[in-house]
């Protein structure tokens, strides 16, 4: 991972933030170039991470030493850019969802795969401490053959959040379900190893807030088979809650909190010795949260030719697939 990267950060608000202070923790060498539409975010960001401010979007696209390109704009402009940044030949890290619809995603898909660059979704969840034991155990048959996935992810909104632009359509695509629901579907398919689904269902209900995308989502997948995930996505979860229960022939595993608001991450594994016995159960905390940090660095391996990545444009395709399905049936 010696070679250095010159990255350009699209969006400089808190998700664009985040990435840029990320890169320059663990590759303070790296040169950084940020674009915001609004240059008073562009000018603090670059100041924070010693980086370049740019005036011109276009002309950090078409900066040839400028090799990646992270996308952390609202979901409307994620498509373009990403494309725009690939046809430049630029590795492209663009934020979850993979732009605003399947058919989005799509062209997306082509373009990696025109230019031959690297792409990759952000879905960070799968980074986290909880997460990545719990997906290794059950690779290792720790739980036996899965059976079921239950889970529940939410927040309460906040005041003027029927205003935000999550809260329209024609910016975002989708509600809750496009959202933090995209988490828990790209989480489930990747447990159940992107199995092919026999169904998949969900009731959208705008229950609370006053705005043009469900403000609740109500899962159900079903792989060929026989794996099932529930999951529920709420905006009127007004406790924050993670929590992520797979179930096997031979126990569980609970992921809890994701840190901050959520509470602290915990991962607890229940294996069962005989049937009508309690189970054993054990339990480990996170009390470090690494995800930006490690997803960073399985794009950077990538990259360098290391290592197949995780949440690339095939991956990333098909949770849109199943969002497309979700939202048409």
């Amino acid at each position: 991972m010696s070679k250095k990267h010159n990255i350009l950060i699209i969006g400089a608000g808190n998700i664009g933030s985040r990435r840029a202070h990320t890169v320059q923790k663990l590759f303070p060498s790296s040169k950084l170039y940020i674009f915001d539409t609004d240059f008073k975010k562009t000018k603090q960001l670059a100041k924070e991470v010693n980086g370049f401010a740019l005036s011109s979007l276009n002309k950090g696209l078409k900066d040839k030493s400028i090799d990646i390109a992270v996308i952390a704009v609202i979901n409307k402009y994620s498509k373009n850019l990403s494309i725009k940044a690939l046809n430049n030949k630029k590795h492209v890290l663009c934020e979850k969802p993979m732009g605003m619809n399947y058919k989005e995603a799509k062209e997306i898909y082509k373009a990696v795969k025109k230019n031959k660059k690297k792409f990759k979704c952000g879905f960070n969840h799968r980074y986290h401490g909880g997460i990545l034991e719990a997906h290794k155990l059950c690779k290792k048959g720790k739980i036996g053959n899965l059976l079921f996935i239950r889970a529940a992810y939410g927040h309460g909104g906040r005041v003027g959040y029927d205003k935000e632009w999550r809260s329209k359509k024609s910016f975002c695509g989708g509600g809750q379900l496009l959202d933090q629901g995209s988490h828990l579907i790209d989480l489930c398919q990747w447990l159940f190893n992107f199995e092919k689904l026999k169904q998949a269902r969900a009731i959208k209900k705008t229950m609370f807030w006053k705005m043009g995308v469900e403000d609740n989502a109500f899962i159900l997948l079903e792989t060929k088979t026989g794996k099932v995930a529930q999951i529920h996505a709420s905006w009127t979860q007004w406790k924050n809650l993670f929590r992520f229960e797979i179930y096997g022939t031979k126990g569980s595993i609970e992921v809890n909190g994701l840190g901050r608001s959520y509470g602290i991450e915990t991962l607890s594994i229940s294996t069962r010795k005989k049937l009508g016995i309690a189970p054993v159960i054990k339990k480990r905390q996170y009390k470090v949260e690494k995800s930006w940090e490690l997803e960073w660095l399985d794009f950077i391996r990538a990259i360098n030719g290391n290592k197949k990545m995780m949440s690339n444009e095939k991956e990333s395709l098909e949770v849109m697939k199943t969002i497309n399905i979700l939202y048409t049936k």
